[in-house]
């Protein structure tokens, strides 16, 4: 899809190169740098798309000039082949440019199918439609693609097996000292009688065998000692030194202590969809909004609705299905109050959340997460930095976010529109360290 997004438009008669396939080169290498300048700045993605959906995008808007620029550095003298600004040839180059970063980036591709989903139902798209289908359809695909694996729940979970490297056997060595032979003969002779056989005193048993019946008693009493004193002695010279096993202990508690802790981890993240879903379920059910510590059934329809979608931006990760949108829409309907079928404008809506209280934190986020943008934005751009609080008209509203004020949209559509920019937004925040799955490390 990304190669042929130009030739679809030369195909459908929206741009003219006059069959020159050099201007057709230079058109081609301007999206290439257009698509790095979305890469290094990704918060442009819906500038981009909002430019590009639009085939009545205002020649001064500072998108426009900025892609006028990269064709002007790529292809000099383009003012020569086209009457005036080439709006139809830079919307494309903007399109073909959202599709090759989108390729590259998921969280661009956010951006780009959020801002599709919201606007492009609303635009004069006319023969152009064919090539819009296709191309948000493709990159929708991808992105929930990826949101379908980041929320799905595993039939199986596996643990990852325990890291230990066991310590080297200890090797224990009891140096055993012979009995000393000499030193036992002089006690036994000592045990035996008053003198040996040299008749040198032994200063043992005063007694002979064949003395008294004393003898005998005297002599397994000395010979007891003796061979005890003997075997004490070369017990003592064969003392082990205690052997300490603190640390190959610690070396175990602390794999068993990380086992744990990565096994815990693998369930946590294994489970993390299936938690989600029922904690959403018990906000849905229980219609109370965590940020303003309110009932949604106390706040204006409205109101509610739009906290509703500030509160489910906060829950969900940044790519999330696309029935994470549906939901919200079945949850703003479950509100008592709220007249399904009733509809306000788009610019309605606008004027009541940028005065809202209980709106507060929501555009506290929007000046955080949008830029403010001189040109085409998203709705939170307006909500976030007050731009046109008093002075934004009908032509000014569209000129800003792309369709026309008067716009009908009801109140979950107004939820479902504002959690779109949301998502989008904080998406292209993060930067372009968010690449493909599959290359991420």
């Amino acid at each position: 899809m990304a190669s042929d997004i130009l030739i679809r438009f030369l195909g459908a008669g929206l741009i003219n190169v006059g069959g020159d396939d050099a201007k057709l080169d230079r058109l081609k290498e301007t999206v290439g740098d257009l698509a790095v300048t979305l890469k290094k700045m990704p918060f442009k993605a819906s500038a981009f798309a909002l430019i590009a959906f639009d085939p009545e995008a205002p020649e001064d808007d500072p998108i426009i000039k900025e892609a006028a620029e990269a064709l002007q550095k790529r292809w000099a003298t383009y003012v020569n082949t086209f009457s005036g600004t080439p709006v139809a040839v830079i919307r494309a180059i903007l399109l073909d440019a959202l599709v090759h970063a989108a390729a590259e980036d998921d969280k661009i591709g956010v951006a780009f199918v959020t801002s599709a989903r919201n606007a492009l139902p609303f635009m004069e798209a006319g023969n152009e439609r064919g090539i819009w289908i296709d191309v948000v359809a493709d990159i929708e695909r991808s992105v929930d693609a990826r949101a379908e694996a980041e929320w799905a729940m595993p039939s199986s979970i596996t643990a990852p097996a325990l890291s230990f490297e066991a310590p080297k056997a200890v090797s224990v060595v009891a140096p055993i000292e012979k009995v000393d032979r000499e030193a036992l003969k002089t006690h036994v002779l000592a045990a035996a009688g008053p003198s040996n056989g040299r008749g040198q005193p032994t200063e043992g048993n005063p007694h002979w065998p064949n003395s008294n019946q004393n003898w005998s008693q005297e002599f397994s009493t000395r010979l007891a000692d003796a061979i005890a004193d003997v075997v004490d002695a070369a017990g003592e010279e064969a003392n082990v030194e205690p052997i300490d096993l603190s640390d190959p202990l610690k070396s175990l508690a602390q794999a068993v202590t990380e086992h744990v802790a990565e096994t815990l981890q693998a369930v946590t993240s294994a489970t993390a969809g299936l938690q989600r879903r029922t904690n959403l379920i018990w906000w849905k059910e229980s219609l109370f909004s965590p940020s303003a510590r309110v009932s949604y059934r106390e706040l204006p329809t409205s109101t509610a609705a739009v906290l509703m979608a500030f509160d489910l931006h906060q829950q969900v990760p940044t790519f999330s299905p696309a029935s994470v949108s549906a939901f919200l829409h079945e949850a703003v309907l479950s509100i008592p109050s709220l007249d399904p079928a009733a509809g306000r404008p788009i610019l309605g809506f606008l004027e009541e959340a940028m005065v809202s209280p209980e709106l507060a934190p929501l555009r506290e986020a929007a000046a955080q997460l949008v830029h403010d943008l001189a040109g085409r934005g998203p709705v939170l751009t307006l909500l976030g930095h007050g731009s046109g609080r008093s002075t934004l008209d009908e032509d000014g509203f569209r000129a800003r976010v792309g369709v026309p004020a008067p716009t009908p949209l009801t109140v979950p559509q107004w939820a479902t529109w504002i959690f779109r920019e949301l998502q989008a937004a904080r998406a292209t925040q993060m930067g372009a360290g968010a690449k493909k799955r599959g290359s991420e490390s």
